[in-house]
């Protein structure tokens, strides 16, 4: 396929995870079908893809359609691994430290969810003997300045972890390569074409009162044609929906992560906490404070986040060291004190595509054009399901079929007429 050429059925723009289970479930729709994805990058899964934690929590969800696209996902790349496709996957449990206050808003549904053996509740006699932390800070007016709250509950997932970005979007790409489908790297998406369905050869075609196509793209190699495009461009989808008309509630915010290197005995020890899963290592941990810890047992490091609210809708991605010195490395120390003194040994920063509306996914369709986005923070968590859902409406099938079976409705994500379960299991 070339540049400017018309032998194209499905353009896919986003070589990210949602545009390579896009294109990987259409292609197992229809074997026939030419897909090409575009991209601006050199390979793919090098945006967002790339700079996620690559985080995932099966089901730790009260919403139906929650628990559906999370389930279903990380069954999908669980099951992927066990047939031989090494994705990086990592079990090592979620580890939710809450405070007396912040349990009781959602003991409920805790005792719920271990009811169903989906986690099982800590209380902090239990957690004093497995973490080596600070849990009490009363009387500590530095922690009560940084809003540091006592811990009193861990609430630990068992089908949580962490996997291998780019060992997942590698094995799509494969995939998509080994059933014909191409791409094309290196390019940038400028705009999406419009044209009426039937052109009349009159002048500012197409008018108001004429059905229109999304006919192609134009890039900085020239234009490329296609029947049917799927826009998944992370962080840049609004930019190319926006001059359309066309509103995917979604705004692109920027998310940093700092990895620190243990360097003292009791750092590593942390790093390998015994006791919460097969891996001998640290669970992905969520403070009170809402920080997070991932130790990475790749490379052996921490990896340290927190999502700050009041920062502007940008496609920046530069992280911002002093971000770590400011904002986590005086809470992180407050909770783990033998963190004392570490410093930044990296950092990158990447996009959230943040749909403030409820944080779900928006996936819809517009004459021709599909749209994938919004994930909020969860496109590798979600991402198998999302692409079912674009396929499914990309062919005007009502509903779509996730894996194992279980089928959802194929617009449940749809803009118009939102209507999505409330989340009670928030932190």
């Amino acid at each position: 396929m070339g540049v400017g050429s018309l032998d194209c059925d499905v353009l896919v723009v986003g070589a990210g995870i949602l545009g390579l289970a896009t294109a990987y479930h259409v292609l197992e729709k229809d074997p026939k079908a030419r897909v090409l994805i575009v991209d601006k990058m050199g390979d793919v899964g090098q945006g967002a893809t790339a700079k996620s934690a690559a985080c995932f929590r099966a089901g730790l969800f009260t919403s139906h359609t929650n628990r559906l696209l999370s389930y279903t996902s990380v069954s999908f790349y669980i099951d992927i691994q066990k047939e031989g496709t090494d994705l990086g996957i990592k079990q090592v449990g979620y580890l939710i430290l809450r405070s007396e206050d912040q349990f009781k808003e959602i003991a409920d549904v805790s005792q719920q969810l271990e009811r169903e053996g989906m986690l099982k509740i800590y209380k902090k006699d239990e957690l004093k003997k497995l973490l080596k932390m600070n849990f009490e800070f009363d009387g500590d007016e530095e922690a009560e300045i940084l809003g540091v709250k006592n811990v009193d509950y861990g609430l630990f997932g068992y089908k949580c972890g962490y996997m291998d970005a780019d060992k997942l979007a590698f094995y799509y790409r494969d995939e998509i390569k080994s059933r014909g489908g191409e791409f094309l790297f290196n390019t940038t998406v400028k705009k999406i074409l419009v044209e009426p369905e039937e052109r009349l050869g009159i002048p500012r075609e197409p008018r108001a009162w004429q059905k229109v196509k999304f006919s192609g793209v134009e890039t900085n190699k020239g234009v490329l044609k296609a029947k049917q495009l799927v826009i998944a461009a992370g962080g840049w989808t609004a930019q190319l929906l926006d001059p359309l008309g066309i509103d995917c509630i979604s705004k692109p915010k920027k998310r940093q992560i700092f990895t620190i290197r243990p360097r003292t005995d009791e750092q590593k020890a942390l790093l390998y906490t015994q006791g919460f899963n097969e891996e001998g290592i640290l669970p992905f941990t969520i403070l009170p404070t809402e920080h997070y810890i991932r130790a990475d047992e790749r490379d052996g490091t921490f990896w340290l986040c927190l999502s700050d609210e009041i920062r502007p809708f940008s496609t920046d991605e530069e992280p911002e060291e002093n971000y770590y010195y400011d904002n986590i490395y005086p809470i992180i120390v407050k909770y783990f004190p033998q963190l004392e003194g570490a410093r930044v040994d990296n950092m990158w920063a990447g996009l959230y595509m943040i749909n403030s509306v409820d944080h779900n996914p928006v996936v819809f369709k517009r004459a021709n054009m599909v749209v994938a986005t919004g994930a909020s923070g969860s496109g590798i968590l979600k991402g198998d399901a999302i692409g079912r859902m674009a396929a499914a409406l990309l062919f005007d099938e009502p509903y779509a079929e996730l894996y194992g079976g279980e089928k959802i409705p194929s617009d449940k994500l749809e803009v118009v007429g939102r209507a999505l379960e409330e989340e009670k299991f928030v932190f």
